[in-house]
Order: structure tokens, then C-alpha cells, then sequence
């Protein structure tokens, strides 16, 4: 019997970002009919419509359905019981109701067996009602942050985030350092965990000659470029860069950084550039479609992300960008922090530093600028380590743990995690 797979998530494309982009290629990369996907057309940040999500989903090859929201918009946290009683019945209900309608039909038209919850606690719910009323087995795909990060109400929200991953048949961890937080904090039975770490789509990221147009579009002619890719918060440390820039032009006067991305950090780190003095050897991009973020990875010199890990356990899971720069031939800088130890091959497809220090990042830097010899070597490197970890490796392993978890006898979990 084939396990079929419904995933669900919050984050899909064309959001950027790297869960958005892991379970877009998933998909992509699934055999014919084995995979649907269902997703939202608002951000539940901001309410939002998605920006070119109906474009998107008329490109893709799988089933994809949308809903409004999976999960409600956010709101200031309700002043007393009184007020979150009644947001749960104007407000959350009628969501779920809406959302388990459309789970069940598409359970039943693509004869869906096995359900992948892409965010933990806020569908934890719905994957209670795909087992209870479909028989779906229940997969739940963890990244790293939402099990390492605190939160306020930790103690509820721990044991909620516990009680869900103790009652899925199966859990996916996208590193080895996910998997471990796993066990450690979670208390997960190692036996349940499938190692299924973040791979490349090679058929999208690949060598390429640099892009003149988009350099001279960004002010980059001339200028050796340092590419930073992701959401701008702290824990992928783009402020550490901005600190160590100063440093970096002494050495190197025509480095400019080119900072794509967009979050909450945003304004404070062009403060910081202007502080600094260095606004002008800095571009701020922004989001970028799918062909200008390629065009970034193949016009830069090196590519960094000194990520690091926050005081309230907030870091990064694995950190797809370093693949992705690495499969465009680049070299790349990360920070010696959460699942980027795995992500990084420290000596063979880049640096590691310790982030926290800005002068660890401008020495790295600085030394894959002004050494080509290792620059190329490491670039070499990189490709070969990004070709050898692409989603057509992955899909096996992911196929393979759905049929595992519908086929009769004892589920052997741990048997298919990626060596």
C-alpha cells in the first residue's frame, strides 16, 4: 500500500524562507500522485494575500488547494479569559471547522493515507482530527527553533508541543542537531525520528556565469560582493556582519554587502550601517523572485550567515541558504551554531565562526577575499558537497518512511533515517 502525503503548512511558496522552500521542493520532487499539498492565501502574520500565490500554484505539477488562513491571523494577546473565549468561538472554530472540511475532502478525492503537519503547535489539532475521522497517520516536521526556542508560557506550551510529537507516528528532524534537541528536550524515543536532513533542488541552483545586469541594477559593477539570503531577525546574525564591516573595508575597500531578505531587523541594521559609516558600501535588496535570487548567488564572491544561537534557545535548524550557495559554485561563511555545523562542511565547503565576535566574521571574511586559492578550493568543494545532498537523494527517504507507516506489522521508523 503506497502512503500517500497530504502536507499542510503555513509557510509555503512563493514565501520565501527556508521551510517555505523545503516543502516546495518536496513536493516538486515527489513521484506522480504521491503527494497534495495544502496551504494558505493570507500570512498569518499580517493577514495579508500572499503575493503571487495563484501564479505560483498554476505552475506547479501536484495537487495544490489553498484556504484563506490555517491557522488565525495574529492578534495582541487577549486582557482576560472572557476575551479569548469569545475570539475562540467568533474567530479560531469557525477557521478549524472550515479547514478540517477541505482536509477530509482532499484525504478522500487523493486517497491521502498519511498526513505532514508542517508546523507543530498550531495544526497539532488538525492532525488529531485527520486520524480520528480519516485513519490518517500523522507526521510532524521539525526544524529546530520551534523545539529550542522558549516561550513565554513555556510550561503549557511545552507540554502541548510534547503531548503532540508523543502522539505522531512518526517525526521528521532536518538535522542532526534537531534530532538531538528532539530527544534531549522533547523526550522524543530516538526510533520515531527520521533523519531526513535539508537537501537542494540542483535542478533550480547551479553554476552560472555572473549576472552584469543584476549587479549594475544593485550598484554592484566593480565591487566584491558579500551576499547575506534570509529573514532578517537576529539569530541568522546580519547585524554581526554590519558590526564587522567596518573592518572588512580596511582590508578589502571595494567589498560591498548585499543583504536580500526582508523582517523585523530591517530597520535597525540600516541604523547601524549609517552609524558605522558604511551605508554606502551596503544594499539592502529586499525579497527577490526566484530569478534574481539565483542571479545573487551567481554574481557574489562569497556568500556568509554568521547565525548564532539567541539567549531564549531561538537558532537555526540546519540553514538551507549554505547549500544553496554552495550549489552555485560559491564558498560560504556560517556561524558555529544549531544545525550549521551540518550544513557547512568547516574546511571543505566553507567557515565556521564563532558569530557572537564580529572580528571572527571579519577575519573570515576577509581572508576568503584576499586568498583565491582557497576561495576556489572551497568552492569546489561546496558544489560537491551540495550535489551530493539534492532532493532527488531525499524524496526516497521521505517516500519511503510514508509507505513504512501504512504497511502492516511493526513500523520501523529509524531503520530509513539517512546515514
Amino acid at each position: 500500500m503506497s502512503g500517500n502525503c497530504l502536507l499542510i503548512a503555513n509557510i509555503y511558496a512563493p514565501i520565501r524562507g527556508g521551510s517555505a522552500s523545503v516543502y516546495a521542493t518536496l513536493a516538486a520532487h515527489a513521484p506522480a500522485g504521491r503527494m497534495a499539498v495544502l496551504a494558505s492565501r493570507h500570512h498569518y502574520e499580517s493577514d495579508a494575500e500572499i503575493p503571487g500565490w495563484d501564479q505560483h500554484d498554476a505552475g506547479v505539477t501536484y495537487p495544490i488547494e489553498r484556504v484563506r488562513l490555517l491557522r488565525p491571523a495574529e492578534m495582541p494577546p487577549p486582557r482576560n479569559r472572557l476575551v479569548s473565549a469569545l475570539r475562540f468561538a467568533t474567530i479560531d472554530l469557525p477557521l478549524r471547522i472550515g479547514v478540517a472540511w477541505r482536509t477530509l475532502s482532499m484525504i478522500r478525492r487523493h486517497r491521502i493515507s498519511v498526513v505532514c503537519l508542517g508546523e507543530l503547535n498550531s495544526l497539532a489539532w488538525l492532525g488529531e482530527v485527520c486520524r480520528r475521522f480519516a485513519g490518517s497517520k500523522v507526521v510532524c516536521y521539525i526544524h529546530g527553533e520551534e523545539i529550542t526556542t522558549s516561550m513565554s508560557q513555556a510550561g503549557s506550551f511545552g507540554l502541548r508541543r510534547a503531548r503532540t510529537l508523543q502522539r505522531a507516528d512518526a517525526i521528521i528532524a532536518v538535522s542532526r542537531f534537531t534530532l538531538e534537541a528532539l530527544v534531549r528536550q522533547m523526550g522524543v524515543d530516538p526510533a520515531r525520528i527520521c533523519l531526513l536532513e535539508n537537501g537542494v533542488d540542483t535542478r533550480r541552483f547551479a553554476p552560472g556565469p555572473v549576472d552584469e545586469a543584476f549587479r549594475a541594477r544593485h550598484g554592484l559593477t566593480g565591487k566584491r560582493v558579500v551576499l547575506e539570503v534570509g529573514r532578517l531577525v537576529p539569530r541568522k546574525g546580519f547585524d554581526r556582519t554590519v558590526d564587522a564591516w567596518p573592518q572588512i573595508l580596511a582590508a578589502v575597500p571595494d567589498a560591498h554587502l548585499l543583504i536580500v531578505g526582508e523582517g523585523p531587523l530591517g530597520p535597525a541594521l540600516r541604523a547601524r550601517a549609517g552609524q558605522l559609516g558604511v551605508a554606502d558600501s551596503i544594499t539592502f535588496a529586499g525579497a527577490l523572485d526566484d530569478a534574481d535570487l539565483l542571479a545573487a548567488y551567481r554574481s557574489a564572491d562569497l556568500f556568509a550567515m554568521p547565525n548564532r544561537t539567541m539567549p531564549d534557545g531561538d537558532t537555526e535548524g540546519f540553514g538551507l541558504v549554505f547549500l544553496e550557495a554552495n550549489a552555485c559554485g560559491r564558498a560560504v561563511v556560517g556561524g558555529r551554531a544549531g544545525g550549521a555545523v551540518e550544513a557547512v562542511r568547516d574546511g571543505e565547503s566553507g567557515l565556521l565562526v564563532e558569530s557572537e565576535q564580529p572580528e571572527n566574521i571579519a577575519r573570515a571574511i576577509i581572508t576568503l577575499l584576499t586568498d583565491d586559492a582557497l576561495r576556489q578550493r572551497l568552492e569546489a568543494g561546496g558544489l560537491r558537497h551540495a550535489q551530493a545532498n539534492s532532493w532527488s537523494h531525499r524524496i526516497t527517504t521521505f517516500t519511503a518512511l510514508c509507505d513504512s507507516l501504512v504497511a502492516p506489522g511493526p513500523k520501523e521508523v529509524s531503520a530509513i533515517q539517512k546515514s
